[in-house]
C-alpha cells in the first residue's frame, strides 16, 4: 500500500494476488469499526467521499475500492460477481480487518450480498441502498434498457454482443459531451434528488466522480454491467448474513418491486422504505445520520447475539 499526494490524501493502492492493482479510498475515523462502500455505476471509488464527513462523526471507517478496470484498478478479463469478494478479502487481509459491514449503492448493491454469501464469517451485515435485485431469480424480465439508459439484463440475455456495442456507444458520447451528459442524469432524478446533485455538480465532486469512471471506457463498465445484469453464481436465499434493504418510493431508476424481491427472497433482509425519496438519498446528510444511527446499534445487536451463541 502506499499513500498519495495531497491531491488524492486518501488514495491507497493494493497489490492483489494475481499482480492487478487494486485501488481505493481510506476515509471517515481511520481508528473506527470498517464499512467497505461498494460504488454505483457509473461511480468509482470517490463516492465514499460522501461519507466521509459523517462517518468520521459517528465512528466508522469507509473503504471505498474501484472495481476492477474502473479508476486506477487494474481489469480483470473474464470477471465473475463472486470474484469481486475475494478482492474484498484480500483487501480486509491486508489491513488486518477480522469483521466488517459492506454497504453497496445501487450497482453496489450486487456486490454487497456476494460478500454476504461468500465472506458470511467476516461480513457482519450488508446494505443495499437502492440495489437491483438477481435477474436470474427474478420473475419479470427486467426490461431491454434499464431507466438510466444503461441496457437491462433482457439485452444481456439476448446479446452480451450488442450490449458491448450499446455501452460502448454511450460512453463514447457521454465522454465527449459531458455537460450533455450531466444535464440528462439531473433531468432523469426526482425533485428531492434534483436539489442534492445541483449542489454536488455545484461543488465538482459528482461531476469526478462519474467522469472517473466513464474515462475507464465500454470495456471496463460493460464487464460490470455483465456481472450484476447476469447470473451471480448464488441464489438470494442462500445469503444468510442480515441485510437492511433501503427504497425510496420515488426512485425513477430501480423500482419498488425489486426491493420487494430482495425481501421476500433473502432469509434475513429487512426493507425500509422511504417516501417522498428518489435515488440519491444516500448523499443526504440527514439520512447517513439515520443510517450510522442504525449500524450502531444493528452491529451491537449481532455481536450480542455471537457472544450468546458461543457461550
Amino acid at each position: 500500500m502506499k499513500r498519495t499526494n495531497a491531491a488524492g490524501q486518501w488514495d491507497r493502492v493494493l497489490t492483489l494476488r494475481d499482480g492487478r492493482i487494486l485501488a481505493y479510498t481510506d476515509l471517515g475515523d481511520p481508528l473506527g469499526y470498517p464499512i467497505v462502500f461498494g460504488h454505483g455505476m457509473p461511480g468509482s471509488r470517490l463516492e465514499g467521499r460522501f461519507f466521509h464527513d459523517k462517518a468520521r462523526e459517528h465512528g466508522f471507517r469507509i473503504l471505498s475500492p474501484d472495481r476492477p478496470g474502473i479508476g486506477n484498478s487494474d481489469f480483470q478479463p473474464g470477471r465473475k460477481l463472486l470474484d469481486y469478494p475475494d478482492d474484498i478479502e484480500q483487501l480486509a487481509d491486508s489491513l488486518e480487518l477480522a469483521h466488517f459491514c459492506h454497504i453497496g449503492w445501487s450497482s453496489g448493491g450486487s456486490r454487497t450480498l456476494a460478500c454476504c454469501y461468500r465472506l458470511p464469517g467476516r461480513v457482519d451485515l450488508g446494505v443495499c441502498l437502492s440495489g437491483l435485485t438477481h435477474f436470474a431469480e427474478y420473475p419479470g424480465s427486467g426490461g431491454l434498457l434499464q431507466a438510466t439508459r444503461w441496457p437491462g439484463p433482457q439485452l444481456v440475455r439476448l446479446s452480451p454482443r450488442l450490449t458491448r456495442l450499446a455501452v460502448t456507444l454511450m460512453v463514447w458520447l457521454s465522454r465527449r459531451h459531458p455537460g450533455l451528459y450531466l444535464k440528462g442524469a439531473e433531468e432523469m432524478t426526482s425533485r428531492r434528488d434534483r436539489k442534492l446533485l445541483q449542489a454536488l455538480i455545484n461543488e465538482g465532486e459528482f461531476r469526478r466522480d462519474q467522469l472517473m469512471c466513464l474515462n475507464s471506457g465500454g470495456r471496463a463498465i460493460t464487464t460490470d454491467l455483465l456481472t450484476e445484469l447476469g447470473n451471480w453464481g448464488f441464489s438470494l436465499r442462500d445469503v444468510r448474513t442480515p441485510v437492511l434493504i433501503y427504497q425510496g418510493e420515488e426512485d425513477p431508476f430501480v423500482p419498488m418491486d425489486y426491493a420487494l424481491h430482495l425481501t421476500k427472497n433473502l432469509p434475513a433482509g429487512e426493507l425500509s422504505t422511504m417516501p417522498g425519496l428518489g435515488h440519491l438519498y444516500p448523499l443526504s446528510r440527514e439520512f447517513q445520520d439515520q443510517l450510522f444511527q442504525r449500524l450502531k446499534l444493528q452491529l451491537g445487536s449481532e455481536k450480542r447475539k455471537e457472544l450468546h451463541a458461543s457461550s
